[in-house]
C-alpha cells in the first residue's frame, strides 16, 4: 500500500494555493514572512522622511524620471554602491533604498541591473512599489534604438519607441471550400501574416490557423504542449483590430488581429491545456462566406507594460453553505482574461481606509449549476470565498451584490504543468477552501487525451460535514466517472 501512494503525484493544496499577506518589499524566494531586522533610524517612516528631504536619491539630477534606459546600461548597475532595478518598465535607483529594505539587502540585490517584473510578481505583486520607490525614479526602460545616439537615448526628455522590428510582407491567401456540413475546409494556405519579429529575440512565433463557417470564424493560435498559456483579448477598436495578448514560459506575444469583415463581442475561448492549442470563436456580423479572414501582426515583447489591477463585476453570487459564496465576476472594460490552471489572483479593497488584499484560486464557473469539465474556457473569474468573521477581505467580498465592482490582479503563480506530464495516479488533499486549486487541476488530469489519467483520489478534509462545498457535484462526477473517486 505505501508502495502504491508513492507512485501517485502528491499534489499538497497548501504550496497551490499559499496565501501571503506580508506588505514587505521583499525579493526572498523563500518564506514571504522572512525578515531582517533593520538597522536603527532605518524604518519605513525614516525612509519616507528621506525621500521627503530634498536629497536626490536618483543619482541623476534633473534628469530623473525623464531618462530612457536600455537593458544594457540597467546590466551596468548592479552593485550595492550602484543598484538600479526596473519593473514594470519602470527604472530606479534603489541605492539608498537597500539599509531600508525589510528583507534585508541581499534579497533586494538579486532583481539590481535587471528587469525585476517576475522577480517581484513571484513574491509580492500587491505591494505598492511606486510609491515606495518614487523618489528613486529615474526614467523607463526601453530597448536599443539603433536609429538614436547614445546622448538621445540616455538624456532625451520624450519617450522613444524602439524601431527595431523587421516587417514580413504579407502573401495573398488561399481561398476556402464549403463542405455539405457547412464546415468551410481551408486549402493549405499560403502564409498571409505580418510577422513583427523582435531583433532581439529569435524566439518563434505562436503558429496561427483559422477555419470558418457560414456564421462564425475561429481563429487558432498553437503554443507548447502543457505550456498553460495565459490568454488576454481585448475587443475590436475602431479599426476592427483585435488585440490579442498570449502569455507563457514566461514570454509575451502580442498578436494584433484585423479581420477582413465585421464581427461580433464577445468571442468564446476554448483552451486545449494538454496540447497547447488556443480557439477563439467570433460570430459573423453578416452570415456569409469570407475570402480571408484578414490579416495578423504577431511580435515578441521582452515585457509588456499592463496595468496590474483590473476591475470586475459581480454578475453572479451564490451562496454554497452557511458562510461560503461562490461569485461569478466579468471585465468592466469588456476585455476577456484566462487564469491559467493552479494560478491564482489578488483580490484588493479598502477597508476603513486601509488597503488589503488576499489571493483566491478561481474555480470553474460549472459549479454554478453541475461540476463537469468544460468545452470552452471561461473568460469570467469565479472566486469561492469563504466569509470569516474576522477577515477584513472576506468580509468586503462576501458584502458585494450583482454588479458592484471588484479590483482583481492579473493572474499569479509559478505552477507548471509540464509537471504532470508523465503522471497518470493522482492523490489531491484539500482542506477547507484549500479545495479551490484542486477543482481546476481535476478538469484538466480528467480531460487528458495524450497520457490518460488512470485514477485521481481527493481526500477532501472539513471540520463537519455542513462544511463540506459542492459535495452533490463532487458526488455526481464521482458517479459519472469511475477514474475520480472522493473521500469526506
Amino acid at each position: 500500500q505505501q508502495s502504491w501512494l508513492h507512485s501517485f503525484l502528491i499534489i499538497n493544496f497548501v504550496e497551490i494555493s499559499r496565501l501571503t499577506h506580508t506588505t514587505s518589499f521583499i525579493f526572498s524566494p523563500g518564506n514571504p514572512r522572512n525578515k531582517c531586522a533593520l538597522k536603527p533610524g532605518h524604518s519605513l517612516m525614516d525612509w519616507i522622511r528621506l525621500g521627503s528631504s530634498g536629497k536626490d536619491l536618483t543619482g541623476v539630477g534633473s534628469r530623473a524620471s525623464h531618462l530612457t534606459v536600455t537593458l544594457k546600461q540597467l546590466e551596468e548597475h548592479n552593485k550595492e554602491n550602484d543598484a538600479w532595478l526596473a519593473i514594470r518598465g519602470k527604472v530606479y535607483n534603489i541605492t539608498h533604498y537597500l539599509p531600508f529594505h525589510p528583507g534585508g539587502p541581499d534579497e533586494i540585490m538579486k532583481g539590481a541591473g535587471k528587469d525585476a517584473t517576475s522577480l517581484f510578481d513571484q513574491i509580492h505583486p500587491w505591494v505598492n512599489y511606486d510609491q515606495i520607490l518614487n523618489k528613486c525614479l529615474i526614467g523607463r526602460l526601453v530597448l536599443h534604438d539603433s536609429d538614436l545616439t547614445a546622448e538621445d537615448l540616455f538624456v532625451s526628455n520624450k519617450p522613444k519607441t524602439p524601431t527595431n522590428e523587421a516587417l514580413k510582407s504579407p502573401t495573398k491567401d488561399s481561398p476556402t471550400i464549403q463542405s455539405n456540413n457547412n464546415q468551410v475546409i481551408k486549402e493549405e494556405p499560403e502564409k498571409t501574416e505580418e510577422h513583427l519579429e523582435n531583433s532581439v529575440s529569435q524566439l518563434p512565433l505562436p503558429r496561427f490557423d483559422w477555419i470558418q463557417k457560414m456564421d462564425s470564424i475561429t481563429t487558432i493560435f498553437y503554443t507548447k504542449a502543457l505550456s498553460n498559456p495565459q490568454v488576454e483579448i481585448n475587443p475590436p477598436n475602431q479599426e476592427n483590430v483585435i488585440n490579442i495578448f498570449l502569455q507563457y514560459e514566461g514570454k509575451h506575444f502580442v498578436n494584433e488581429l484585423k479581420f477582413s469583415k465585421s464581427i461580433q463581442w464577445p468571442c468564446q475561448t476554448k483552451i486545449n491545456y494538454e496540447t497547447g492549442k488556443i480557439e477563439l470563436v467570433f460570430k459573423k456580423v453578416e452570415s456569409q462566406i469570407w475570402e480571408n479572414y484578414g490579416t495578423l501582426k504577431q511580435r515578441h515583447e521582452e515585457q509588456l507594460v499592463m496595468d496590474f489591477k483590473l476591475k470586475y463585476s459581480v454578475i453572479n453570487k451564490v451562496q454554497v453553505n452557511q458562510n461560503i459564496f461562490l461569485l461569478e465576476l466579468e471585465r468592466v472594460d469588456s476585455s476577456k482574461l484566462t487564469v491559467p490552471v493552479g494560478k491564482h489572483v489578488r483580490v484588493f479593497g479598502k477597508v476603513k481606509g486601509e488597503e488589503m488584499s488576499r489571493s483566491y484560486t478561481p474555480v470553474p464557473n460549472s459549479l454554478f449549476a453541475k461540476y463537469k469539465p468544460q468545452v470552452y474556457t471561461t473568460d469570467n473569474v469565479c472566486l469561492m470565498v469563504k466569509n470569516y468573521s474576522n477577515g477584513n477581505i472576506s468580509r468586503f467580498i462576501c458584502s458585494k451584490n450583482k454588479y458592484d465592482v471588484l479590483e482583481l490582479s492579473r493572474p499569479l503563480g509559478t505552477f507548471s504543468l509540464a509537471d504532470l506530464e508523465q503522471k497518470e495516479l493522482f492523490l489531491m488533499l484539500a482542506g477547507g477552501t484549500g479545495l479551490t486549486p484542486m477543482l481546476g487541476l481535476l478538469s484538466f488530469v480528467l480531460e487528458r487525451r495524450v497520457k490518460k489519467c488512470q485514477k485521481v483520489s481527493l481526500l477532501f478534509f472539513n471540520r463537519t460535514e455542513e462544511d463540506i462545498s459542492f459535495r452533490n457535484q463532487l458526488d455526481a462526477l464521482q458517479k459519472e466517472d469511475s477514474r475520480f473517486q472522493v473521500t469526506y
